[in-house]
């Protein structure tokens, strides 16, 4: 089975707890989890690793300056089988970018 890099994207567009990336068959490997303010006001940030029947904190109410970033995986994360990752920010406007590598057995 190949291996691909690729790449998920979204713009936070409420406070909810949000789906980026979920798996069904094959793990995924994070490489890169970026959230960026894109907003006028400072925001704090929470992201999440759901392993398939909870969610595990990777980085909980993280403050991001108005202009700023984030990098929240230092090394790599697996997402495991039926897993996903998840973030939520309390206001203001964000994007993420997750880089993966997919398609792991």
């Amino acid at each position: 089975m190949a291996n691909n890099f690729s790449q998920a994207d979204a713009t936070l567009a409420n406070n909810n707890l949000t789906t980026i990336v979920s798996t069904t068959s094959n793990k995924q490997i994070v490489i890169g989890l970026l959230i960026s303010n894109t907003g006028t006001s400072s925001i704090n940030v929470t992201a999440k690793l759901n392993n398939g029947s909870a969610d595990r904190s990777i980085i909980t109410n993280a403050p991001i300056p108005v202009g700023g970033s984030i990098e929240c995986i230092q090394g790599k994360l697996v997402i495991p089988s039926g897993g996903s990752i998840k973030v939520q920010k309390d206001g203001g406007t964000a994007d993420v970018i997750v880089s993966l590598l997919t398609d792991v057995s």
